[in-house]
């Protein structure tokens, strides 16, 4: 699903036909329609980066738009979700410092949880998303990676104290640490991974009831 706005193009049809041309460049015969001042379009495939951004400032010479895509859906019944996630990602976009172009719903990490309407099955996903393959781990080898990750973010990235609270030498958490970046597949100094897994844990641990 891609809902696309521009600004002051909404009641006129040229809009349409410009959209028509632009999605034809990657997306297989799309289903459009309009809601509002947007244009939502059903497509059999996802548009690439912001090929069908550029395609859309050129056809109406002006790149003051915004265009937000969704997950796949799968089924009808997954359209309503998939509508939702567009416009999330739609708004996300437009309130951010780069207010034009493509912004994807699978891209939005944390953004994905802070808006309206938000529900348990989509804060599951976004857990299994930044802690799936940690919880997998810590099930099927009886470790405590997830609650390890948990603590030292509660402990503000300290060791001593960390290792404190998980009644472990500082030796056998610097261990668990490196193991969680090598499961995880995720550099614990990138300022953005650490927020995401940090609010990950949160939800894990407070939302969710630690369930593996």
């Amino acid at each position: 699903m891609v809902v696309v706005h521009w600004p002051g193009n909404a009641a006129n049809s040229s809009f349409t036909r410009a959209v028509e041309q632009a999605t034809a460049i990657s997306a297989t015969r799309p289903l459009i329609t309009r809601r509002g001042d947007r244009m939502v379009l059903l497509t059999e495939a996802g548009p690439d980066d912001d090929a069908v951004y550029a395609a859309l400032a050129h056809e109406l010479g002006t790149p003051d738009g915004a265009i937000g895509v969704s997950t796949r859906c799968d089924s009808p019944d997954g359209i309503p979700r998939c509508y939702q996630e567009a416009l999330r990602a739609l708004e996300v976009r437009q309130n951010s410092r780069q207010r034009s172009g493509t912004t994807f719903f699978d891209d939005l990490g944390l953004y994905r949880i802070l808006g309206p309407g938000n529900d348990l099955r989509e804060l599951e996903d976004f857990v299994r998303e930044w802690l799936g393959r940690l919880i997998d781990y810590d099930a099927g080898h009886d470790t405590e990676l997830v609650e390890t990750l948990s603590r030292y973010f509660d402990c503000g990235g300290n060791y001593d104290d960390a290792a404190a609270a998980l009644t472990v030498h500082r030796s056998t958490l610097r261990y668990r640490l490196q193991r969680i970046r090598e499961i995880s597949d995720r550099d614990l100094a990138d300022v953005d991974t650490r927020l995401n897994l940090q609010v990950a844990t949160r939800v894990w641990k407070i939302i969710l009831g630690g369930r593996r």
